[in-house]
């Protein structure tokens, strides 16, 4: 009997991420869900426990776990990432589906990075530096779930903070999603494989607290109306997820692709600039200390 694969799934409190992890789970997966508030977590483990049940899939709960992170808090992801190896001598895959969006102000942490560029990009990055050996050890996948956004980047503003706008510094932690995933494919070819997941548009129209996530004015108006027009169930997004990530598939010769749900479709031109990604990952290897190591 092959030992299960080990899929940590970063996001796992979010729609995409809780879908993945509900499905990997149904196809006999260890899952690990990763998240800032360790109430959220225990809830989730315990939903997909009940979901399993009410479908009389056997599982052993001690095959759904959490591990607390906030991706904005790089000591944080350096705690999450050294009890991760601790813990697991395998991990077979790793979800990256992180991403906060924030309306207002320009929002900067005591360490002095924009928020939503820590959480959504340099976070996942130290992340998955720290656990590289361990990925390429096991064989691994990386899965970044990504946002088809484009945005012309500022490198002497990477972070967004001069003229801030919400929208264009989201945007642009989307398109950084897309480079970083073209540029881990590059350098771990043979090693590990990394691969960009386009979900379309899903959202968990039942979420409580779905009323209280969305922006002020005309933008939470398109949204809402976009949601009931158009957003799709979110299993949608996670039944692909889990196939891509467990399925017999030569994982090598995924590498370096773009997934719109089932279909591989042609990579971007972030994912495919190789002088983006190359100073991409030395601007975040400085920002991160990792260049100093």
């Amino acid at each position: 009997m092959e030992p299960k694969q080990t899929i940590l799934v970063a996001g796992a409190t979010g729609n995409i991420g809780k879908a993945a992890a509900l499905a990997l789970a149904k196809r006999g997966a260890r899952v690990v869900l990763l998240g800032r508030s360790a109430e959220k977590l225990e809830n989730k483990a315990d939903l997909i426990c009940n979901a399993l049940s009410d479908e009389g899939i056997e599982f052993n709960k001690q095959d759904i776990q959490t591990l607390e992170i906030n991706f904005a808090d790089l000591r944080s992801v350096r705690m999450a990432a050294k009890e991760a190896l601790k813990r697991y001598p395998n991990i077979n895959g790793l979800v990256l589906s992180v991403g906060v969006l924030l309306q207002g102000e320009l929002n900067i942490l005591p360490s002095g990075h924009e928020i939503m560029f820590a959480t959504n990009v340099l976070g996942p990055f130290l992340f998955t530096q720290l656990l590289l050996k361990r990925l390429q050890e096991s064989n691994s996948m990386v899965l970044h779930v990504i946002a088809p956004f484009q945005k012309k980047i500022n490198w002497d503003d990477i972070e967004s903070k001069k003229n801030y706008k919400t929208m264009l510094a989201f945007d642009r932690t989307k398109v950084y999603n897309r480079i970083f995933a073209g540029e881990l494919a590059r350098r771990s070819a043979g090693k590990i494989s990394s691969v960009a997941f386009h979900p379309t548009y899903v959202i968990d129209k039942s979420d409580p607290e779905l009323a209280t996530r969305w922006p002020s004015g005309l933008i939470g108006f398109f949204w809402r109306m976009m949601t009931l027009l158009f957003a799709k169930q979110t299993w949608v997004a996670g039944e692909p997820i889990a196939e891509l990530l467990l399925t017999n598939q030569d994982r090598h010769a995924m590498n370096g692709g773009l997934f719109k749900l089932y279909k591989r479709i042609e990579a971007d031109k972030a994912m495919k600039d190789e002088i983006a990604g190359k100073r991409l990952w030395t601007e975040l290897s400085i920002k991160t200390g990792l260049a100093s190591q």
